[in-house]
């Protein structure tokens, strides 16, 4: 048991000596040594004004292209509608109603499938633009 007496005694010594004085705070030379002094978790690289501008303006140039694709979607839609709708103004619906023997006819006999691949293709782009838009969004 001597030998724990002796071990315990031991530390209980080596805890009463003093801790040394901490050394006393020097003045910086610059802001930058102030700031890093100061300053716990945050770097001085995270108060960059221009970084921050930077982000601002690839913003604002993303709203800008996502007010863009939105127009180009509508007005892609919007003649989609006009090629092939079933409205009485789309071109098929005029095509196939107009009466026989007429210029119209012959364009609906050899045009139709030309129109309707057309409206299918220009759809299809229309949805596309509209993926690259909701992950835009994101």
């Amino acid at each position: 048991m001597s030998y724990f007496k002796s071990r315990f005694d031991f530390v209980l010594e080596a805890d009463t000596n003093p801790a040394p004085a901490p050394a006393p705070e020097t003045q910086p030379a610059n802001d930058q040594e102030a700031m890093a002094q100061t300053l716990d978790t945050a770097q001085p690289s995270d108060f960059d004004v221009k970084a921050a501008e930077r982000q601002q303006r690839v913003d604002h140039v993303k709203v800008e292209q996502i007010k863009t694709l939105n127009t180009w979607i509508k007005q892609i839609d919007d003649f989609v509608l006009f090629l092939n709708d079933t409205n009485s103004n789309s071109i098929q619906i005029q095509l196939h109603s107009a009466p026989c023997d007429s210029m119209f006819e012959d364009i609906a006999r050899s045009e139709k499938k030309k129109i309707a691949r057309l409206a299918a293709d220009l759809s299809t782009l229309s949805q596309s633009l509209k993926g690259y838009l909701a992950s835009a969004n994101d």
